[in-house]
């Protein structure tokens, strides 16, 4: 199941906006610094707000999972075309609905 998810982490950062929102369960909240608490809905705007992703690194990987609800930490390392690297560590929690996985719960703490 883990390996499952970072797939779909990794296409979460790098897919385009209608594949990323259908990823987000109906109430899912993400963490910004310095941007805040967003909301499923304030995500969905600030996705369609900002360029996706060119390129992802995910590494010192960490994974809690039960049968229903799957946690992954990572150091993230991305890019986006003519920016410089992006550094953070980050969460994210996914939860099973419907026999589907959705985004619970994200947060991103730069460094």
């Amino acid at each position: 199941m883990a390996d499952e998810l970072w797939r779909e982490e990794r296409d979460f950062w790098l897919a385009g906006v209608a594949e990323a929102v259908r990823k987000l369960d109906e109430t899912c909240v993400m963490a910004f610094a310095p941007t805040g608490i967003l909301s499923r809905r304030k995500v969905v705007e600030r996705l369609g707000a900002v360029p996706r992703w060119q390129e992802i690194s995910m590494t010192d990987r960490a994974v809690v999972e039960t049968n229903e609800v799957c946690v992954l930490a990572y150091r993230a390392t991305a890019r986006r075309s003519g920016a410089d690297a992006y550094r953070a560590l980050c969460t994210t929690t996914w939860i099973r609905r419907d026999g589907d996985w959705r985004i619970l719960q994200h947060q991103q703490t730069p460094v």
